[in-house]
């Protein structure tokens, strides 16, 4: 579902009748060079007006509203129509990290396998430190503020914040408060993440997210964040891409805790569903009591498949399972409260029902998929990749309506608020981001228009980092991140982004961003 796709002639491939702006890029690229040579910092503020306003998020999202103020309308661009995109005042834009793949760590289950199996990252390397953000995050974060973005989604280490069962670290503690007060300080929205992928070792020793005790002592770990952050804290994740490590760590093995089955990959499913339901519980008790702001989800990772020749029974039969246990089993779960096949027997989980308070989504790439025997393990569908479709350095393709459809399909699934967690491209030397970031926010201008309820889009990633197995060999950052002297130096996409946030408009080309003076 997750693989590496395979690039051949695709019989039947579909017509990709895609906008290619070259006028408009050249010209971002041009004012994103200036910018980065001209000024190391853009001017940070957008003052009291309007446009950085927070997202004024109500105590429950349940009823969602469309947003208002999408223009929508054909401009020229050169020689190229453009639609134009007016993003909503209040809409967050900015970027999201993890924990472990910028703090680096030294005692959860991922530093240990890359200690003790080092043949599981690609480029051999080791998380370390990683970009040092734990030491340097009031700089990092102030960059980014200074590029206009108005939200940033961080994680909070499990392990650091509770290094022994039951035993909690009030300097982490505080330092994680003191991340959420300096993003508020530079009015960007934090949006927190409790689970990205890693577990105490303590925990990964007794089963991990399998273990029958594991919903309660995640309760326990997210009443603790709550009551240290929790009143500047309105926007909440409980897990990370559930069904991703579901995947990788217990279908395939090839993450913690390498240990790959189809009864692994099922009871994680269960027990990361069972965790969330645990998780949110938790959060909204310690909310309430104190009269705070919470809306809950998970990062749900959305990649659809679609069959390669659609007029295929064969094709369209193979993507129909992947897609409703990858795609759609963990978000139903979530609001049916029910543990559905193939995973459970739709046993009820206490307080999972109704447990998304939005639905946050993480989007990459969708996969064309034809029938395979030799593909038992992705339930025989094998991802093909039509000739001609443009490809990050991870393999994925690039195709930002593939964003839209998503987006829209959500939207009229589950009828939640969306937030988009995650969209980035692993790009070795900055070539295709700008071009990426126009497009798929264009993309979600696009979904807004036509009705779907989004209500901010954070960029993977802020810098260049530990990709899990693929160590530091895939960049996704918009900062680049001297390895050894651990500078950072903003790339010229960050500049084409940094003037959509000022703007708040995308489709056409910016205005340079002045300086403040």
């Amino acid at each position: 579902m997750v693989a590496a796709p395979h690039q051949e002639e695709a019989e039947q491939a579909e017509d990709a009748d895609r906008d290619q702006p070259g006028t408009l890029l050249e010209l971002l690229r041009q004012r994103a060079l200036a910018a980065c040579r001209g000024q190391r910092h853009l001017d940070g503020r957008l003052g009291d007006q309007g446009d950085g306003a927070r997202h004024p998020l109500a105590a429950s999202c349940r009823v969602p509203s469309v947003h208002g103020g999408i223009i929508g309308r054909a401009e020229s661009a050169g020689h190229t129509a453009r639609v134009i995109h007016q993003l909503p005042g209040d809409f967050l834009l900015g970027c999201a990290t993890a924990a472990h793949q910028v703090e680096g760590n030294l005692d959860n289950d991922w530093t240990r396998m890359e200690r003790e199996h080092p043949e599981r990252i690609k480029d051999g390397s080791v998380s370390g430190i990683a970009c040092d953000h734990h030491a340097r995050y009031r700089d990092d974060l102030r960059e980014l503020a200074d590029m206009h973005h108005s939200a940033h989604r961080f994680s909070i280490e499990w392990s650091r914040v509770e290094p022994r069962d039951g035993v909690f670290d009030a300097d982490e503690l505080r330092h994680y408060a003191d991340v959420v007060r300096t993003c508020r300080s530079l009015r960007m929205e934090p949006v927190v993440t409790l689970h990205h992928f890693t577990l105490p070792v303590w925990l990964a020793d007794r089963g991990g997210v399998c273990s029958s005790d594991a919903p309660h002592r995640f309760a326990r770990f997210a009443a603790v964040c709550a009551e240290a952050i929790g009143a500047d804290v309105r926007w909440w994740i409980t897990i990370n891409e559930p069904t991703v490590l579901a995947v990788f760590g217990y279908l395939y093995g090839e993450w913690p805790p390498l240990e790959p089955s189809m009864g692994g990959f099922l009871d994680a499913l269960a027990g990361m569903a069972r965790m969330h339901a645990a998780g949110y519980t938790a959060l909204h008790r310690v909310a309430h009591a104190h009269g705070w702001d919470a809306a809950v989800s998970i990062a749900h990772h959305e990649r659809p498949l679609r069959p390669l020749n659609p007029r295929s029974p064969i094709h369209r039969a193979v993507a129909v399972l992947p897609n409703a246990i990858f795609n759609r089993w963990f978000l139903r779960a979530c609001t049916t409260g029910r543990l559905l096949p193939p995973v459970g027997h739709s046993q009820v989980v206490p307080g999972l029902r109704g447990s998304l308070d939005y639905l946050g989504l993480n989007f990459y790439c969708e996969e064309r998929v034809r029938f395979s025997p030799r593909r038992p393990r992705e339930l025989f569908a094998e991802n093909v990749v039509p000739s001609g479709v443009p490809l990050s350095a991870f393999g994925w393709t690039i195709d930002p309506d593939a964003l839209r459809r998503a987006i829209e399909n959500l939207w009229e699934d589950f009828r939640l608020p969306i937030l988009i967690t995650e969209n980035g491209v692993a790009d070795d030397h900055d070539e295709l981001r700008a071009q990426f970031i126009v497009d798929h926010l264009s993309a979600v201008g696009a979904a807004i228009a036509a009705g779907a309820d989004v209500r901010g889009y954070l960029h993977w990633t802020a810098m260049d980092n530990f990709e899990w197995a693929e160590g530091y060999s895939k960049r996704f950052g918009l900062l680049a991140v001297d390895r050894g002297t651990q500078e950072r130096t903003p790339k010229p996409s960050a500049a084409v982004f940094a003037q959509i946030c000022a703007s708040r408009r995308v489709g056409v080309p910016q205005a340079p961003v002045e300086a403040a003076v």
